[in-house]
């Protein structure tokens, strides 16, 4: 059987006929989405630069317009005036322009997502293969001699245009985006473990230790790329680099870890104020509040149709109100938390500095907090060129704001409720049923984590199916329903470790932290960097031992103490 050709001129793909007035635009949409022709090979000139090097190319006359713009403009080069713009532009630029703006903003959305959730990963990680239609491929024009482009992807137009790459005002933001998310809600009742003044004191060395490891991370991406002369190096390639495929794999195995046990943190946050709200509402007479099983068995229907969207970007906007959502839940807790402190008789508080019974479920939490170092090689590498030398104090500085108001939070709150702070931070709120606000913190942070759900399972998605689903003899969708039967396995998965991890959440997030996150933060940056840079061993050495002390006995302390 001949192979049919799938570069057809009037591909489906491209405009669909039977919409309504389709056929009009048709070809429109052919000029803008056509590939270019093979090109020649290098040992022959290029023959419409040479016979039209001031006019342009033969070719620009296929589009609208062409003969009157190349007539315009051979007379204004014949009196050696200046060629006006609208003389070198046809209407397919006006379409294009719109296009190029609409899919530029998507590749900004596409970037700061991945940036975000990337950990690491690089694009082409998150890229699925079996997805091959046109939107993998937007469209964009390519600037070249007198305003007449050849077309090429947005994808490509949007690199050159950030190929200064980012500003320190974006890379800060950036870095605030990546670092504050749902850990913070489990700050409170982390400061309830481990006393107030050990848990600040904590908190800023377990921030300038995960400082001090990002920084090992950005010497060993500047190590491999002086190495191989390429960028973009991603935290697996550094495994990779330093020990092989068991380096990548070790790396992937943490991140796989620590991403299912915040998916199942989330599952729990929402089981929680959820059936908070079902109980205040209907005065316990509710059945569903007391089985909170059915509570989170809902939320595997609700969760799986977000799982099988293939494309990243999709979930920017998303990604974006749940980040308005989840400052809006942080400052009407912060603003209650203060009002009841205001409202407290003198030598009413409840707090300590220091829990000699459960101080060291703090330590889990701490790392938990800061699990960010994963998108500093993405974030690094996305800054300009001339201010990547500044990253270290950027960074540095930018880490010292989140531990101050990370410990400002938390320490407030707990100051409000003492040793009544509750894992979920919310549930400290007022009654749902006489307070409206409450209600709606609770409902909104909850809807919050259900749009960030998809994004923290993603990662895990992807490197899980590298090794379940290989690239050979696939069919075309039996493949994609296979992976979202995987996808819905994954999410049935994360709903039974919350079943279990539902009345220990202060243990479970301690367990994530220490057993997960210790090692992407502390213990594989310094190991990679004793490698791949060859200097500092002493003091990679303690920090791995620092590193392995605590996830060994975080970990311990969160099992033992755990029921």
């Amino acid at each position: 059987m001949r192979n049919v050709p799938t570069d057809a001129v009037h591909s489906a793909p491209i405009h669909d006929i039977g919409e309504e007035g389709s056929d009009m635009t048709r070809d429109i949409y052919v000029a803008l989405f056509k590939d270019k022709d093979r090109t020649a090979a290098r040992s022959l000139p290029d023959v419409s630069d040479v016979l039209y090097e001031d006019i342009g190319k033969a070719s620009d006359m296929a589009t609208p317009g062409g003969f009157r713009r190349g007539h315009v403009i051979a007379n204004k080069i014949d009196d050696g005036e200046q060629v006006p713009s609208y003389a070198q532009e046809s209407f397919l630029d006006a379409v294009s322009v719109r296009l190029h703006a609409r899919n530029i903003v998507q590749a900004s959305y596409d970037d700061f997502v991945i940036t975000n959730l990337g950990y690491g990963m690089s694009r082409e990680d998150f890229l699925d293969d079996e997805d091959d239609d046109e939107t993998n491929t937007p469209l964009v024009r390519h600037t070249s001699k007198l305003g007449q482009y050849p077309y090429k992807s947005f994808a490509s137009e949007a690199e050159q245009e950030e190929s200064r790459g980012a500003s320190v005002r974006k890379t800060v933001f950036t870095i605030l985006k990546s670092f504050i998310g749902s850990g913070i809600l489990f700050l409170p009742k982390a400061f309830q473990n481990g006393g107030m003044l050990f848990s600040i004191v904590g908190l800023f060395v377990s921030a300038a230790l995960s400082t001090f490891c990002m920084l090992r991370l950005t010497a060993c991406s500047n190590a491999v790329m002086r190495m191989t002369g390429t960028g973009d190096v991603s935290y697996g390639q550094l495994g990779q680099r330093s020990f092989g495929r068991a380096g990548r794999f070790a790396v992937n195995v943490s991140l796989v870890l620590s991403q299912l046990g915040f998916c199942c943190s989330y599952l729990i946050f929402v089981e929680k104020n959820i059936g908070d709200i079902i109980e205040q509402v209907f005065h316990g007479s509710s059945s569903i509040a007391s089985f909170s099983w059915v509570l989170i068995l809902l939320q595997i229907p609700l969760y799986t149709p977000l799982t099988w969207v293939r494309r990243i970007e999709y979930f920017a906007m998303t990604n974006l109100i749940a980040d308005v959502l989840i400052l809006f839940g942080l400052i009407y807790i912060i603003g209650y938390s203060v009002e009841r402190l205001e409202a407290a008789p003198p030598d009413s508080s409840t707090w300590e500095n220091f829990n000699s019974k459960s101080w060291a479920l703090f330590l889990g939490t701490a790392v938990y907090c800061f699990e960010g170092i994963g998108l500093v090689l993405p974030i690094y590498d996305a800054m300009d060129s001339k201010i990547q030398h500044k990253f270290p104090k950027i960074i540095s500085l930018t880490i010292l704001f989140l531990v101050v108001l990370f410990s400002l939070f938390a320490g407030v709150v707990y100051a409000a409720f003492g040793q009544d702070t509750q894992s979920v931070v919310t549930l400290n709120l007022p009654n749902a049923s006489v307070s409206g606000a409450t209600m709606t913190v609770q409902i909104t942070y909850s809807l919050a984590l259900v749009l960030t759900y998809p994004l923290m399972l993603y990662p895990v998605v992807k490197i899980l199916e590298t090794y379940f689903f290989p690239q050979k003899r696939r069919v075309k969708g039996y493949w994609r329903w296979q992976k979202n039967g995987f996808r819905f396995a994954l999410v049935c998965l994360t709903a039974a470790i919350a079943f279990f991890g539902k009345n220990q959440l202060d243990n479970f997030v301690a367990l994530i932290g220490g057993f997960c996150s210790v090692p992407l933060a502390f213990i594989y940056p310094c190991v990679f960097h004793s490698k791949l840079v060859n200097n500092g061993h002493w003091l990679n050495m303690t920090v791995v031992i620092v590193g392995v002390f605590t996830m060994v006995f975080a970990s311990y302390q969160a099992l033992s103490t755990w029921g």
